[in-house]
């Protein structure tokens, strides 16, 4: 799980950091949930006129891993 994380992680940071991306930055992370959940979470910033781009591209890398 840390692996495909970081993996993830990477390639997002990877896309962020060209010209033409379709979001600023975004970040992977995991935490449990009082004791009953275990949950991966993943975010971004992005240009308002950008969320769509950058939600179907935050997608695309997530089924990949």
């Amino acid at each position: 799980e840390d692996l495909g994380r970081m993996v993830l992680q990477r390639r997002l940071s990877t896309i962020a950091s060209k010209a033409d991306a379709p979001f600023i930055s975004a970040d992977v992370g995991s935490q449990d949930l009082l004791h009953s959940a275990h949950v991966v979470l993943i975010w971004a910033n992005s240009e308002t006129d950008k969320w769509q781009a950058a939600l179907t591209t935050i997608d695309q890398e997530q089924r990949r891993i």
